[in-house]
Formats: C-alpha cells, sequence, structure tokens
C-alpha cells in the first residue's frame, strides 16, 4: 500500500512520517522559489551556488556537485552554464587530476552569496515553536533517515571536517595547515577545515551532526 492512503497512515506512525516529509519536499520547493524572487536566480542555481562558495577549493567538482543537487552530470552543467554566463561561476581544471573540473565562485558571485543569506531560513524559522528537547528529538529521527538514504547513495552530506572519522586535528601545529585529512591525505588550513566536504563521515551518525552544539 501507498503511503497516499490515508487508511495506512491511520495504522502506521512510519507512513504518516514519510507522507510528512514528502508534504515538507513539496512546501520546499514553494519556499526555496519564494526566497530566490527577485534575485535572478532559479532554487537550483541558488543551491549550487551556495554549495560551491562553501565547500573546500579542492573538492567543489562538477561531479560533486550533480551529486549534492541529485542531478545527472549533464543537469548539472546546464546550471553552472547558466551561473557563469551570468558571471557568477568560473570553471578550472584540477591541479591533482586533469581530467576533473573545479567550480570557483567570482567576485559577482560572492556578492550574489550574500544576498542568499536569508535563503533556507524560512525552514528555520519553521521550528522556532519547539523546545530545545523537541528540537533534539527531532535531529535524531531526522538523522536516522539521512544517514540510511546517504548510505543507499541516495543523497551526498557535506560537512565541515570537525567531528569526521577521517579528521586529525592540529596535527602539524604552529604552520600553515595545522589539521589533516587521513582519507585523502592531505593537510589543512584552518579555513578548509571549515569548509563543506562532500565526504565527510561523522564519528558517531545519530544525528544530523555529530558535533552538533550543546
Amino acid at each position: 500500500m501507498t503511503v497516499f492512503d490515508p487508511e495506512l497512515r491511520q495504522r502506521s506512525r512510519a507512513a504518516r512520517v514519510a507522507m510528512a516529509l514528502l508534504r515538507l519536499s513539496h512546501a520546499v520547493k514553494a519556499i526555496s522559489s519564494d526566497e530566490v524572487k527577485g534575485l535572478g536566480l532559479t532554487p537550483m542555481q541558488a543551491q549550487a551556488l551556495l554549495w560551491v562558495r562553501y565547500t573546500k577549493p579542492f573538492l567543489a567538482s562538477v561531479g560533486r556537485l550533480a551529486q549534492a543537487l541529485g542531478v545527472t552530470h549533464v543537469t548539472a552543467i546546464g546550471v553552472i552554464d547558466a551561473l557563469e554566463r551570468e558571471g557568477l561561476l568560473t570553471r578550472e581544471t584540477s591541479q591533482d587530476d586533469r581530467r576533473v573540473t573545479l567550480l570557483r565562485v567570482t567576485p559577482a558571485g560572492e556578492e550574489a552569496v550574500q544576498r542568499l543569506e536569508r535563503f533556507g531560513h524560512t525552514l528555520e524559522e519553521a521550528l522556532a515553536g519547539m523546545d530545545e528537547r523537541e528540537l533534539a528529538t527531532l535531529e535524531h529521527g531526522l538523522g536516522a533517515v539521512v544517514w540510511s538514504l546517504r548510505a543507499a547513495g541516495l543523497l551526498q552530506v557535506a560537512e565541515a571536517c570537525r567531528g569526521c572519522v577521517y579528521f586529525r586535528e592540529n596535527v602539524a601545529p604552529g604552520t600553515s595547515e595545522p589539521h589533516r585529512c587521513d582519507l585523502i591525505e592531505r593537510f589543512l588550513s584552518e579555513q578548509e577545515a571549515r569548509l563543506a566536504c562532500p565526504d565527510y563521515h561523522p564519528e558517531h551518525p545519530q544525528g544530523l551532526l555529530s558535533l552538533a552544539a550543546e
């Protein structure tokens, strides 16, 4: 039976939650469209620009962007082409792997990022009526869904380094790159460590972020 069947939802909590998530996905589309009004961007273009801005520069590739957006490579190229025509993004070849194309935000793109400062805040504000205990419970439950879908290869979870199993903090103190990632075998600056990584693997994948502020 489908979760669209109200009789199933009356009997099954999982069906009710699944339907709620589907309804939220529809709301997110409407909210995203409203939040980019007057900015000359589509919601997907806004997400792409923000993803490039807040992802580690050496990992901001076309392929990873496609994964983050949940679209095909061809669709991602179309989004990138549009942002490039507007002068918001540029492309360059990776120095580590000439087969990889990396994306960079231009100065005009940085200005657009600033105009997108409120992008996503409508959802955050919708949670304002919940207390910390309720939010913690919700985060724990959503985290279980997110990491299950991530394990199935259905979504990308990009976060900053702290809390990741591969992150080694301050292993080279006093240097410009004091941290290290064991996955890619690379030393990282503090600025790089604070940017998102698509290969983030939390030490304890129970909530949405293993290093959530308490």
